[in-house]
């Protein structure tokens, strides 16, 4: 058998799988079964109270520098990627909000958030007084990380 005969098959159903997976990225709340998910949303999302202090942030991979993002009271930071086959695909973020701060915290790395998000897409992270929290629909949050 030859090297063409082996792959091509392969491939096409990849392809096939990685098209009928995907939900449009603008739909943050819908829920779909797939099988294999290939692209994400990550959110993060400034859930303070008081609006005296923004929060500052600044996300990147091994890859991508995200830059630094200033949030008010309710504006979010989101950003959306395909994950990468060979690579793991890792994301993390550090936090700041006045004196407090949590260093190289992931927000995203396909071994965990690739079976916490794949229904949605999405995952998000959601900063306040107490800590940082996490929930793949925007709702029912749990808390991952309390601030230093």
């Amino acid at each position: 058998m030859s090297y063409n005969t082996l792959i091509t098959p392969f491939l096409c159903m990849l392809f096939l799988a990685s098209c009928i997976s995907q939900t449009p990225f603008s739909v943050a709340d819908q829920s779909v079964d797939v099988l294999v998910r290939l692209r994400f949303k990550v959110h993060i999302l400034n859930g303070f109270a008081n609006n005296a202090k923004p929060l500052i942030i600044r996300c990147h991979s091994n890859d991508d520098d995200l830059g630094q993002h200033t949030l008010w009271n309710n504006q979010e930071f989101r950003f959306k990627f395909i994950v990468h086959f060979v690579r793991t695909t890792h994301f993390v973020c550090n936090f700041n909000w006045g004196s407090k701060s949590l260093e190289d915290i992931t927000v995203f790395k396909n071994t965990v958030e690739t079976r916490t998000c794949k229904k949605t897409g999405n995952c998000f992270w959601k900063a306040s007084e107490d800590g940082i929290y996490f929930s793949n629909k925007n709702q029912s949050y749990e808390k991952k990380y309390a601030w230093n």
